[in-house]
């Protein structure tokens, strides 16, 4: 093995460990979002029943408690964010709509 192959291997694997760290972030702030306003503790139980997830993962994933997020886990959050969201566009353009027949 060359010395050139040991440090791929290296980069590779601090790759790894920045893109985990990523995805950490990530779910911590998607919770956040999915939780709307108010305490911590209504904040986690909303976004469980978003991402159709128990209360602990949530709150493991909110506290950065889980270094190595499952894809299962990622991708239901994923998909409960992008519900938010297309949610939230939604009542966005219906409230445009109402205020613009209202002038």
């Amino acid at each position: 093995m060359s010395e050139k192959q040991g440090r791929q291997r290296e980069i590779s694997r601090r790759e790894k460990e920045m893109r985990a760290e990523f995805i950490v972030e990530e779910m911590a702030s998607a919770v956040r979002v999915l939780g709307g306003q108010g305490p911590a503790l209504v904040q986690n139980n909303v976004a469980a029943r978003a991402a159709r997830l128990p209360v602990t993962v949530v709150e493991r994933l909110r506290w950065k408690k889980i270094k190595r997020v499952p894809a299962d886990i990622a991708d239901s959050v994923r998909e409960a964010l992008e519900r938010h969201n297309e949610e939230s566009l939604s009542r966005a353009k219906h409230e445009a709509f109402i205020a613009t027949k209202r002038a």
